[in-house]
């Protein structure tokens, strides 16, 4: 069976490489079930499965909606006789009597991309009413797919039929979504949704995965299983490829990967500019899985591990010893550089730390960062000590998210001193002299940088909700995602004012893994550029053939531009002088 015509859908690139495989859908907010083949004599034990599935989803149904006509009355419970009327829609069973032996796959993933194709063409609709009952029938697909995964069922789609490797296309994915995904079977990921700046986004380039994102209808018009490649250099995904296509892009793919291997060859040489300069150039780590990257790399230890997705990621909070097991091994793994541990950051567009009582109406000006572990010191004190105690066996710094002003870094000094105190008292070793830092993300810091720099003793900067918060565009606002700029000339104005106060200070956000802007943050001052893992040998190839004073400036011109454009020319300019290699 022909699969069809090539398609090619463009979006925006968010993550570089190449990958190609078959290709696995997701509807918002409910996760596809495996997809496996089956034979033309399994159609009709598969439709069977199907109706049984239907009947007991339309019992719980019935029940439900007695239940609440028993405690709310009758027009409360009136909403679950659309849920009844959408479980046998004539329209989704005819599409599935067509579906079936055309794709030949699992009853599930038939219903599955059926429905979510559904939903989002609803989404589409010009009709207020009619877009809302998608939360409705995403409700009536979960429970029939919870009801095809019973009994013998589950058997067949547990371990026992092993997923091939695939592409992922969501409308959106989460960063807990994100975390989540198994790097040895999925090789890169679409989605309808999402910008380049997002932590969805950051976390691909982390774990090295080919993304693209902002692909308009992608989730109606992608099919389960087709063939497709996924170019992260160019945003492009492309379906049912011909043969002409698809060696074109091995051919591609073998040519990045062999000037890669190039960069690679010159981890052991120091990130020197040209006229001596040296700027540390570390990585950025979420999970454990990458602990091996570090040294084969070329890292200068880790300037930033955010210990989130390890603390948040599981069935609970992990208590002390747990935690301070976890960070021991990253550290005696770093040895001799040092290792950055960021303390617990949740909230705003991150993992949440809890389930509130009441959503917040703006996240990303609530409770996040630090004030999340000021108002949970036990928790906070936990995490404090573990790091201490792993800092007896290597170098190690802690720094402390989203903090806007003095007060909480004198409460975080005071906290920290507790648990110097409750380890002394407990006999336990830890390094007295631990590095104390802060991230700089929040213009109040900035403006405050000269008073913040006598208590702390260094800055990193996230150059991410710096930019947010300094020029008021929410950075996963499709809407306002294109006025999203970090070289406006207040962030960079920030940024030198934040290097002025004269303590080290770390680039930790996107910025720093960007080749254009390199030359304007050395140029700036930084003293360090802490990185996504697999973009440590560019940025080191890109200072080793930088001149600092021409990076200066370079910076002090761009101090006295007017918009964010001219900034960018005048680094990309450098850049383009300076290593032109790395921007074919």
């Amino acid at each position: 069976m022909s699969e069809g015509a090539e398609r090619r859908f463009q979006g925006q690139p968010v993550s570089e490489g190449i990958a190609m495989g078959r290709l696995r859908v997701e509807a918002r907010g409910c996760a596809a079930p495996p997809t496996r083949t089956i034979l033309p004599t399994e159609l009709e034990a598969e439709w069977q499965r199907f109706e049984t599935a239907l009947e007991r989803t339309e019992l719980e149904i019935k029940l439900l909606k007695t239940r609440v006509e028993e405690l709310s009355g009758a027009n409360e419970a009136a909403i679950f006789d659309a849920h009844l009327l959408f479980l046998r829609d004539r329209m989704i069973i005819s599409r599935m009597r067509k579906e079936m032996p055309r794709r030949l796959q699992n009853i599930d993933s038939v219903y599955y991309a059926v429905v979510q194709n559904f939903m989002e063409a609803m989404r589409m609709v010009d009709d207020a009413y009619l877009r809302s009952r998608v939360a409705d029938i995403a409700d009536v697909l979960q429970r029939v797919l919870k009801n095809l995964d019973q009994g013998s069922a589950r058997t067949r789609r547990n371990k026992t039929v092993s997923e091939e490797p695939c592409l992922l296309a969501a409308y959106d994915l989460t960063p807990s979504d994100t975390a989540d995904l198994d790097s040895q079977n999925v090789l890169g990921f679409v989605t309808e949704a999402g910008s380049s700046i997002s932590h969805t986004a950051i976390l691909a380039r982390s774990l090295g995965l080919p993304a693209v994102v902002a692909v308009p209808n992608l989730v109606r018009e992608a099919r389960v299983g087709s063939s497709a490649i996924l170019d992260g250099y160019h945003g492009t995904l492309i379906l049912n490829p011909t043969a002409e296509t698809r060696a074109y892009y091995e051919q591609m793919r073998a040519e990045k990967e062999k000037a890669y291997q190039a960069l690679l060859d010159m981890r052991d040489l120091p990130a020197e500019t040209r006229d001596g300069r040296h700027i540390r150039v570390a990585c950025n780590l979420e999970f454990v899985h990458e602990y091996g990257s570090i040294k084969r790399n070329g890292a200068e230890g880790v300037g930033l591990y955010r210990t989130e997705f390890f603390l948040l990621g599981g069935d609970g909070l992990p208590d002390e010893e747990t935690q301070y097991q976890h960070y021991r091994r990253l550290v005696e793994e770093c040895a001799p550089q040092e290792v950055i541990f960021r303390t617990l950051d949740s909230g705003g567009d991150k993992l949440p730390f809890e389930v509130l009582e009441e959503k917040e109406e703006n996240p990303f000006l609530g409770w996040r960062g630090i004030r999340v572990s000021l108002s949970r010191p036990a928790v906070f004190k936990e995490q404090l000590r573990a790091i201490l105690r792993a800092s007896a066996h290597g170098k190690v710094g802690v720094m402390f998210p989203m903090v806007s002003g003095l007060t909480e870094v004198k409460d975080v000094h005071a906290i920290l001193d507790e648990c110097r105190r409750e380890l002394r008292e407990r006999g336990e070793a830890f390094d007295e002299n631990m590095r104390v830092g802060i991230m700089i993300e929040v213009p109040s810091a900035a403006v405050m940088a000269d008073v913040l720099a006598r208590y702390v003793d260094f800055f990193s900067i996230g150059t991410n909700d710096l930019t947010q918060y300094t020029i008021a565009v929410d950075r996963v606002n499709y809407r306002v995602a294109s006025m999203f700029r970090s070289t406006h000339p207040g962030v960079i104005r920030l940024i030198h004012q934040t290097i002025k106060a004269g303590i080290p200070t770390a680039i930790c956000g996107e910025m720093g893994g960007d080749i254009t802007l390199v030359p304007l943050l050395v140029g700036l001052g930084a003293t360090e550029l802490s990185v996504g893992s697999h973009l440590l040998p560019l940025i080191r190839f890109a200072i080793r053939h930088l001149n600092y004073e021409e990076c200066r400036q370079m910076a002090e011109m761009a101090l006295q531009a007017e918009d964010s454009r001219t900034i960018r020319a005048l680094s990309k300019e450098l850049a383009l002088r300076s290593y032109p290699n790395l921007f074919e």
